[in-house]
């Protein structure tokens, strides 16, 4: 299966579309003459850095994991328990499940589950977590 190419662009006032890479984006589409497609329009999310990704894991999650007794294998239990507090769950077929996915969440949101656990922790446990800029994960 071909990979489907992403073109990015920026919407101005009056709504014209302004992409990045204006022939690309004309070649592609010349490439598909006589066919039907699908044109999805969103705004773009920034994907959050690995730096985020590994103070939430190595950090954040390790110490209230570590605090509340959980092994090493169930962290990843620890981690959707805290986006689910966090965010708020909905049930689902009977399920009680988390209202997001955290690979599904913006940079902005991410930062602010961050911000959260570390209050979360310190409220509910006296758990002082440090923030990313005061530890190496």
């Amino acid at each position: 299966m071909a990979m489907t190419p992403i073109f990015r662009g920026r919407v101005l006032d009056g709504g014209l579309l302004c992409l990045d890479r204006p022939k690309d984006y004309a070649r592609h589409v010349r490439s598909l003459a006589g066919k039907y497609v699908e044109v999805l329009v969103r705004q773009q999310r920034t994907k959050r850095s690995n730096q985020a990704n590994r103070w939430h894991w190595g950090i954040a999650v390790a110490m209230i994991a570590e605090y509340l007794g959980y092994d090493k294998h169930e962290h990843e239990q620890v981690h959707y328990a805290l986006v689910a507090k966090c965010f708020g769950t909905r049930v689902v077929n009977g399920l009680e499940v988390p209202n997001v996915r955290s690979s599904r969440l913006s940079t902005a949101e991410f930062s602010e589950l961050m911000e959260w656990e570390v209050r979360y922790a310190a409220q509910e446990w006296g758990l002082i977590i440090p923030l990313p800029n005061e530890v190496a994960a």
